[in-house]
């Protein structure tokens, strides 16, 4: 657990002593790492018309405070000050910046005295903390840079000093002078960093492997965690437990995944409050760009993956209680459920977020408008569909797009819209509005397909292996024999070895050489039946000859009859499988007049469910 975590300028670790245990890596950075930092530091000099409040900011440095127990056990390193901290994760960058200001010293030691640089002392070089505190001497006397070169870690010590050297020689002389008021500096233009420190209590290995293995490091959440539930004399402890309790509630909540999907944020979180904390930022950040002082708060806050840390940092260093913070955070995931608890706010937020090709964050846009009424919001969010659709889809009052992949975008979006406004439909119209919704948990996780209700293709039997062609009999004889009558089943008869089987489909039974000579029979037998029928589809490719479903059940039965398809779409639904309602409402003929027909797929059905469509969606041409 994380005692505290605050900005630290630099200059408060002059006279601090780090220690560096065995569990750690030796120190390996490389020119283009140290190149980047010395560039970086130029840069934020460089900077015309700086705030006094604005720093450049160092990723975090992990630490822990060495208790006298523990001192106790290393005291063979003769600590030279009372206070030690062990460096947990970060150990490269302090030990960067270290040898950076002994370079500094030693080449402004004419002009200035600088009585302090970090003291490291790692446990297993023992000479780290005389090499790295007198490195100058180590650099330039010959028999004194051999023994650099005998040790992994020092020689990369060495060749990092000497790059910054070089880096400096193509400077004017003055960047020296600015680096070091930079690194020294207590408030004004200096360099900080993240400081976190754990307690002493904690074991020091494992909060290594937390940090460092699958390279996992401290998010935003955890360090604004931090901010809020540190020990301070001036918020009561009753407050942070107040605090801490509602977190935990928050962070329950959003793991929900019928939530979570919902609101389906463009990046993934490990904590997902730390999405709340993203909303609040992002909304002081619309705010300041509306004002045109966008630059002043990126260079404020940075625009590095710690930026959000460092505004609430800013936040509550400002703030008259720490409560008054917390309620920002609170107010955001307060509206997020009211939104999830509202049946049209959820479906219409829900589309926004989880469409093809979502653009915007229609989240962070409603949480920096003002709405007096829920239908207020409504209606935006209408019009935010309407604005992003009406091109896409109609032409005037009727649906433009056809099956064609050009159109696979926004077939899918058309027909995910008519789910949506289904979904809402029956939501308001039952007594249990949350009873009836769009799950986009299982939206977003399953695959889906653009699927002709009437297929398209011809039945090509020669592609079909085997068993797929034993499937396919079995489904023509659950299907056809009692529509088509005796006929049908004299030719199926011939292909079993004994009628009377409990299982006659077994590969055993069959007399496979003639399943291809008897599938073809079959096959057309059905389609001559089929095509007595009158009312053919005339365009197999129109709105009202598609709809959505998952794709292993359209690999599942492929070029299937109507009639097949509608039963193994109803036995999917039996079996808890997910289903699109408007996809159900189909093969369940509720679009149609002739109810009773459920052996094929007409024209009249296929008009009577485009009619339909473009009803249910007229509020969007």
């Amino acid at each position: 657990m994380s005692i505290g975590v605050k900005l630290r300028p630099v200059s408060e670790l002059l006279d601090k002593q780090f220690f560096i245990r065995s569990y750690q890596r030796g120190y390996r950075w490389d020119k283009d790492q140290v190149v980047d930092l010395l560039n970086d530091f130029k840069e934020f000099i460089d900077r015309q018309n700086k705030l006094d409040s604005e720093f450049y900011c160092l990723q975090p440095i992990v630490v822990k405070y060495l208790s006298e127990e523990e001192k106790e056990k290393l005291s063979r390193f003769n600590f030279s000050k009372t206070d030690i901290y062990e460096v947990i994760d970060g150990q490269q960058r302090i030990t960067t910046i270290t040898i950076l200001l002994n370079y500094l010293k030693e080449g402004l030691k004419d002009n200035i005295k600088l009585k302090a640089v970090p003291e490291i002392h790692y446990e297993v070089r023992e000479k780290s903390r005389e090499i790295l505190s007198k490195f100058n001497e180590f650099f330039t006397e010959e028999h004194k840079t051999a023994e650099l070169d005998n040790n992994i870690d020092f020689h990369h010590m060495k060749v990092v000093y000497q790059i910054i050297s070089d880096w400096f020689k193509d400077r004017e002389d003055s960047y020296q002078m600015s680096f070091l008021k930079l690194l020294t500096s207590y408030k004004v233009n200096c360099v900080k960093v993240i400081w976190y420190e754990v307690e002493s209590s904690e074991n020091s290995i494992e909060v290594f492997r937390r940090f460092n293995v699958g390279k996992i490091s401290l998010n935003n959440a955890e360090l604004i965690k931090a901010l809020f539930l540190r020990d301070d004399s001036n918020v009561e402890s009753s407050v942070r437990y107040s605090i801490s309790k509602e977190w935990q509630q928050i962070e329950n909540y959003l793991q929900s995944k019928l939530v979570w999907h919902f609101l389906s944020p463009s990046k993934g979180y490990s904590s997902r409050i730390e999405y709340i904390f993203d909303l609040v930022f992002f909304q002081d950040r619309s705010k300041a760009e509306q004002k045109k002082n966008r630059s002043t708060f990126d260079s404020l806050y940075g625009t590095d993956k710690y930026n959000v840390f460092r505004y609430f940092a800013s936040l509550i260093e400002k703030a008259d209680s720490l409560l008054s913070v917390w309620d920002r955070v609170n107010n955001v995931y307060e509206q997020i459920v009211q939104w999830y608890n509202n049946t049209e706010h959820y479906h219409y937020i829900g589309y926004l977020q989880n469409k093809e090709a979502a653009a915007k964050n229609i989240v962070l846009d409603i949480l920096c408008s003002t709405f007096k009424q829920k239908q207020d919001l409504t209606n935006f969010l209408i019009e935010e569909i309407k604005k992003q659709e009406q091109k896409n889809l109609f032409s005037g009052n009727t649906i433009k797009i056809y099956y064609d992949n050009k159109y696979r975008k926004d077939l899918r979006n058309l027909f995910f819209l008519l789910n949506i406004e289904s979904y809402i439909n029956l939501s308001l119209s039952s007594k249990e509005e949350a009873g009836y919704r769009l799950p986009f948990s299982l939206y977003k996780e399953i695959d889906y397909d653009i699927e002709h209700i009437d297929s398209v293709n011809d039945k090509e039997i020669t592609t079909l292996d085997e068993n797929q062609k034993i499937k396919f009999l079995e489904d023509l004889e659950t299907d056809f024999s009692n529509e088509i009558g005796q006929e049908f089943k004299d030719v199926v008869s011939e292909l079993f070895k004994d009628q009377n089987l409990e299982n006659k489909w077994d590969i055993d039974n069959l007399i496979k050489n003639r399943l291809d000579h008897i599938l073809e029979q079959l096959v057309e037998l059905v389609e001559n039946h089929l095509k007595k029928e009158p009312d053919q589809i005339t365009n197999k490719n129109s709105i009202g000859n598609l709809t959505l479903l998952n794709s292993s059940i359209n690999r599942g039965y492929g070029d299937a009859y109507f009639t097949t398809k509608r039963r193994w779409i109803i036995t999917k639904d039996k079996q808890g499988e997910f289903i699109p309602l408007a996809t159900k409402n189909v093969f369940l003929k509720y679009y149609s007049n002739d109810t009773k027909k459920h052996t094929r797929w007409s024209q009249e059905d296929a008009e009577n469910y485009q009619k339909e469509i473009e009803n249910l969606l007229s509020k969007y041409m």
